[in-house]
């Protein structure tokens, strides 16, 4: 995950942390019997105990507030469901979901803030706790916490009291069908390997974003940046002054035009597919410098990585799924559901991202993984959800404002980015009810009813205006969201693909699609060929069969793979691979390479110290003969003429 922190070492922090009698406290806590006085015994014993503690969280999360009281275990949960238990919290975060609690149950005291230091200081003598730096130079002197070091367990959260209706409930709205998302991501990939995808030119930059620090790495409106610097005359603009952040597709109008037509998805669909296809690494990583010569308006294309596609296409279909959701779940990825819920709000409504131009640290990329830790917040929501139940959405909503309106700050604070009215540019108070459900309850809105439902993990029902009503968790969402690695749940696999057969293209050239039976055929095949220009498509030639050869694999070994999978090899190839097979240890076979012969020695040994003659050796035959590549060749031959020889060349 990028935004983690490095894990808590936990037997140096309770050896700073607790005296001996703390730790002799603390180990009967753990149900460990301290045995001796050697300090460094005890904290042995007590960082066993909680290992085994950890273990257990495991396999059940409410392990981990075993022994503590009710009033400390709702704190508890309160914490692990607004904040990812990796990330630092800063007290200021604890301390105003303590005080929403408070208020909420009415019994908020003079003293809550000595009361909310007592609870911390509860789970500091548990081990639990512990004080931490800030993750980042936010220049605050907050103090921040973090939880012991949990791994990539689930951990204990909230049940939250919302009333749920029976599935037989009469509403008014439209039913969305479970959507099956690796049959929609295959076909994505199969029309991007298709047609490819072309990205948008990035937005024109403003004259001066080379030496202004807060314009690098950025995307911005020129217009915008210029009204900015012009915001004070005669002065340097004010660093808590905003500049929006553009929140734009990734692809071209055409480009997600073309692929809509391919797969009858709709454009936030297809973004979001292509998202988890970047993040996998099954897109092609862009060429900038290729930018100018693929369209005269800056886009550039990419495709699919035939290589990791056909690595993708053999797994199973837990393992695809896992791992989409491991991506959409861990990976910094732009603002998908912050694009789509500013896309259908009203115009009135609608509101920009903004960052101020003084926070150094704040990146691109901080800001993407803030959109990534809002993900993870609604997937923890969910686990205190019950299964089978439709949840309606604006009772969860109104539950999840009382809760922690403020979610969307997870590294940075609001007065390092924050919402803005798009018309006005007035700043947006999360702590309003009104304002909230336009912004950050906008976002979590279309978390649910996009994301989680394109991935099959909820089954939505939407108003006639098409917003989020209700929702239900399904089989696959309690797959997903629980991390269970077992088979998936019945009906939640792909339906089955029809697997294309493998042939032979001319008497070198095979086409071999890949298929869960064929992983050992393709990765030989991969060894004794050259990667043709079409996907799954390989090339023998002399050169890779050496090389295979060269590497241990044998004709024998390459035959019987060709023999079980019942596709015998062309008589070309095959003669051809005997006959190098014969020869190899003896004669070296290449392609595409020239002889060059001078004049006597001496020439030989002056044109090799004063021209690149040898870096287009391949082997020297005598004093005065060499082997060539042919890559190159004319501009070497203009070279040594320049120096007053004629070579000749054979």
């Amino acid at each position: 995950m990028p935004f983690r922190t490095s894990a808590v070492s936990l037997a140096p922090v309770i050896e700073a942390e607790f005296s001996g009698a703390q730790l002799r406290e603390l180990a009967r806590w753990l149900g460990a019997t301290p045995k001796g006085n050697s300090r460094v015994g005890l904290v042995e014993q007590v960082v066993t105990a909680l290992n085994e503690r950890i273990s257990r969280v495991a396999e059940s999360p409410d392990a981990l507030l075993e022994g503590l009281s009710d009033e400390q275990k709702n704190f508890a949960r309160r914490l692990l469901t607004a904040r990812d238990h990796e990330v630092p919290i800063a007290r200021s975060t604890i301390a105003d979901l303590w005080a929403r609690l408070a208020e909420r149950s009415g019994d908020y005291r003079l003293d809550a803030d000595r009361r909310l230091t007592e609870l911390i200081e509860s789970l500091r003598r548990h081990a639990l706790l512990f004080p931490t730096r800030a993750p980042f130079p936010v220049g605050s002197r907050d103090v921040y916490y973090q939880w012991l070091p949990l791994h990539r367990v689930r951990t204990p959260v909230m049940r939250w009291p919302i009333p749920a209706e029976a599935t037989t409930h009469e509403v008014e709205g439209l039913s969305s069908p479970i959507t099956n998302f690796l049959e929609h991501f295959e076909g994505f990939l199969d029309a991007v390997a298709r047609s490819g995808a072309a990205l948008r030119a990035t937005l024109p930059p403003h004259k001066q974003a080379a030496r202004l620090i807060w314009l690098r790495d950025w995307e911005h409106s020129a217009d915008e940046t210029e009204r900015v610097l012009r915001s004070r005359p005669n002065w340097a603009p004010d660093p808590h002054t905003g500049i929006s952040v553009p929140m734009l597709s990734p692809l071209t109008a055409e480009s997600s035009a073309t692929l809509e037509n391919q797969t009858g998805l709709p454009t936030p669909h297809i973004e979001f597919l292509f998202a988890i296809a970047c993040a996998l690494q099954l897109i092609e990583a862009p060429n900038p410098g290729a930018r100018a010569t693929q369209a005269a308006d800056g886009a550039l294309r990419v495709r699919t990585r035939n290589s990791a596609v056909e690595e993708w296409l053999v797994l199973a279909d837990q393992h695809k799924l896992r791992r989409a959701w491991t991506a959409w779940s861990e990976q910094i990825m732009t603002g998908l559901e912050v694009r789509s819920a500013m896309s259908d709000l009203k115009p009135e409504q609608n509101f920009r991202v903004m960052r101020a131009i003084g926070a150094r640290y704040l990146t691109p990329g901080l800001l993407a993984a803030e959109w990534c830790a809002l993900r993870r917040y609604i997937v923890r929501v969910l686990r205190g959800l019950p299964l089978d139940r439709w949840i309606r959405w604006d009772a969860l909503q109104t539950q999840l404002f009382e809760f922690y309106p403020e979610c969307v700050w997870t590294f940075a604070t609001k007065a390092d980015w924050w919402f803005a009215l798009a018309d006005t540019g007035a700043r947006i108070n999360l702590k309003r009810p009104e304002e909230w459900r336009a912004t950050a309850g906008a976002v979590l809105e279309h978390i649910i009813r996009d994301s989680l439902a394109w991935f099959g993990a909820v089954e939505v029902r939407l108003t006639p205006a098409g917003r989020l009503d209700a929702f239900k968790i399904t089989p696959v969402g309690e797959w997903l969201i629980e991390g269970r690695e077992d088979a998936l749940p019945v009906g939640a696999a792909r339906k089955s693909r029809t697997v294309e057969p493998i042939e032979w293209l001319d008497e070198r050239t095979l086409r071999a699609p890949p298929a869960p039976d064929r992983a050992a055929l393709v990765g030989v095949v991969r060894r004794c060929t050259e990667r043709g220009n079409a996907p799954f498509t390989y090339t023998f030639t002399a050169a890779s069969i050496e090389r295979a050869l060269s590497e241990g694999l044998s004709f024998a070994d390459v035959a019987a793979q060709f023999k079980r999978a019942r596709v015998p090899l062309s008589r070309t190839v095959s003669n051809q691979f005997k006959l190098i097979a014969r020869r190899h240890g003896r004669v070296r076979v290449y392609q595409s390479l020239t002889v060059l012969e001078l004049t006597d020695d001496f020439a030989a040994r002056e044109l090799a110290a004063s021209t690149s003659l040898m870096q287009h050796v391949v082997y020297q035959l005598s004093p005065r003969a060499f082997v060539l590549y042919e890559d190159g060749l004319d501009a070497l031959i203009e070279e040594l003429q320049e120096k007053g020889y004629t070579p000749r060349v054979k």
